[in-house]
């Protein structure tokens, strides 16, 4: 039911979301028409382009014939190569989860780490360096920390390609760099999280039966420790996966935000729609998964959902 609940939550939100990319992508300036012609090409020819895409339509009427596209591909196709926007996304898809993905495991898991370092050694030496380490990774941009990577690791070491998909040593790097943030915040939160229930009852009784202080921390501390961390990691996905127009343009990887950001500069309206749809889909997605495994980490949360 709560699943059930919170899908039909979700439609009001798409049906905005929908509503309002149609309307500023309709905004961009540009004549999709004109840019498909060519400067060479006469009056007659725009507008005869121009009728055969619709783009004399009402706005009214576009965006009926954009809402049916969502379950017909064969309505939504590319002004450019005239192919189902579906198709072209999903080409380009795997490209983009394969880094997003990567990028959010392995923040996750160095993040946790780096947390429960900190919080088992509150100002030592490895707090100090993880805390300089994470407002490093918080505060750089993206494409500069791209660009920086590929300047040491490919061009000056050679270790690492720069550019392209081709092979698996070319995601090396763009998942390296985009994992930099979720790690960094991971690794604070989860260490002052675990700093605050360090201190709670239940841990002591825990300690006075015997167990090591890792096993206290991983077995019973680190789990209430994760709830706000859950949260916080379907943000940062959702983030990553908005974000992936500027890794998949610094490393030439032919993934949906590289596609976006050919879409824009080529005023091709059908693929900018879609894949920003897709895009708000995914956010609805997470955010439910998101509260599911935040339910499961805590139980009382599932009982406030719960209906008297």
């Amino acid at each position: 039911m709560f699943v059930l609940r919170r899908l039909g939550g979700a439609l009001p939100t798409l049906f905005a979301v929908s509503l309002l990319v149609f309307l500023f992508v309709d905004l961009i300036p540009g004549d999709p028409a004109q840019i498909l012609a060519g400067p060479t090409a006469s009056n007659e020819e725009i507008e005869s382009i121009r009728q055969f895409l619709g783009l004399n339509e009402p706005l009214l009427t576009r965006y009926g014939h954009f809402l049916r596209g969502i379950w017909d591909p064969a309505i939504a196709t590319s002004f450019r190569t005239h192919r189902p926007v579906v198709v072209e996304l999903a080409e380009r898809l795997p490209n983009t989860l394969i880094v997003s993905i990567g990028g959010l495991v392995i923040g996750v898991v160095v993040g946790t780490l780096a947390g429960i370092v900190s919080a088992m050694r509150p100002g030592g030496f490895a707090d100090a360096a993880i805390t300089v380490l994470t407002l490093a990774g918080i505060s750089m941009p993206i494409y500069w920390l791209g660009l920086l990577c590929i300047w040491l690791f490919a061009v000056h070491l050679g270790w690492l390609p720069a550019a392209g998909a081709s092979t698996p040593a070319h995601f090396v790097l763009p998942i390296l760099v985009i994992a930099t943030r979720p790690a960094a915040m991971f690794s604070r939160l989860v260490a002052a999280s675990l700093t605050e229930t360090m201190g709670k009852d239940y841990l002591d009784t825990a300690r006075a039966k015997g167990l090591s202080e890792t096993r206290v921390v991983l077995a019973h501390a680190l789990r209430n420790s994760l709830i706000a961390a859950v949260s916080v990691a379907g943000v940062q996905f959702g983030g990553m996966l908005g974000g992936s127009v500027v890794t998949e343009t610094v490393f030439g990887i032919p993934g949906v935000g590289r596609l976006l950001v050919d879409a824009v500069s080529r005023a091709d309206y059908p693929v900018i729609q879609y894949a920003i749809l897709m895009f708000a889909v995914f956010f609805v997605v997470i955010n439910l998964v998101t509260d599911l495994l935040t339910q499961w980490l805590d139980p009382r949360t599932r009982e406030q959902e719960t209906p008297a």
